[in-house]
């Protein structure tokens, strides 16, 4: 007996299009293959080109520079950003505090002298207490970076720091130094009694007498007998050791280095050798 197909039976549409149960069946299924393969998809981290790549790389690396700059600028706090204790003078050593500009240069060039003990950087001769970085930086708070430095008498003399101080400054300038401006970087010899002020008069005079800058002296000659120094973070203590890559960078682009070249190269003079 003839066995008679089972009809198929149409199905319609949203839309009004007539199709087969078994056409809409397979669409079914590609859907479904389609869907499972958007989802594999969502789960597989993409894959980055070599620009992208670069770019992640060129953040990682340089991500703690910009930390240490934040740090320069007095942004982050820490152990690092806390403050050391004032540095005395022991038996037969004397004190002498000075202002050069940028306090990281200024103590460099007193650490090397024979005969000096200890140098701290710190703030001198502002309105507030405890004074940050930060705001010494910005000019907020009227102190002067300056740089403590204790030195044993017998091997050198105050004369000794005032040679290598007229040796490391812009005399001509008393709104800043170098590359750094604003009356926090102005340069002071901070006398701490009578006999230093009047030393360093002399010095000063003796300089102004040769001519030996072209231009009228400015620096500040002041009595620090009733100004507290306040030691800066230990961050910014003895930066050109313990951060010497970023203060050479610094340091070469501060232009202190070649101006004291132009006044002071060979010493030009003999007389100059004597002040």
């Amino acid at each position: 007996m003839r066995t008679l197909a089972r009809p198929v039976v149409p199905i319609r549409t949203p839309v009004g299009r007539n199709v087969s149960r078994a056409s809409s069946n397979r669409a079914s299924n590609t859907t479904l293959k389609a869907s499972s393969t958007n989802n594999d998809s969502e789960l597989t981290a993409p894959k980055l080109t070599k620009r992208q790549l670069a770019r992640w790389a060129l953040t990682a690396c340089t991500a703690p520079l910009w930390i240490d700059v934040g740090k320069d600028l007095g942004f982050f706090t820490g152990s690092d950003a806390e403050y050391p204790e004032l540095i005395v003078p022991g038996a037969g050593e004397a004190v002498a505090e000075f202002a050069a500009g940028c306090f990281w240069s200024v103590e460099k060039t007193f650490r090397a002298l024979p005969g000096v003990t200890s140098t701290q950087t710190g703030y001198i001769g502002g309105f507030v207490d405890r004074p940050r970085y930060f705001d010494v930086a910005g000019g907020r708070t009227g102190h002067v970076e300056s740089v403590r430095v204790v030195y044993d008498k017998s091997n050198t003399s105050y004369e000794d720091l005032l040679r290598a101080y007229w040796r490391s400054v812009d005399a001509t300038r008393d709104d800043g130094q170098f590359v750094d401006s604003g009356e926090q970087y102005r340069p002071v010899i901070w006398a701490m009694d009578a006999a230093q002020r009047d030393t360093a008069e002399r010095s000063r005079d003796a300089l102004m007498h040769a001519n030996v800058y072209g231009k009228p002296i400015k620096v500040s000659i002041t009595d620090a007998s009733d100004k507290t120094f306040w030691p800066a973070e230990f961050y910014h203590q003895e930066y050109f050791i313990s951060h010497k890559n970023k203060y050479d960078f610094y340091s070469s682009l501060s232009g202190r280095d070649e101006y004291i070249a132009s006044v002071w190269g060979d010493e030009r003079s003999a007389a100059r050798r004597k002040i």
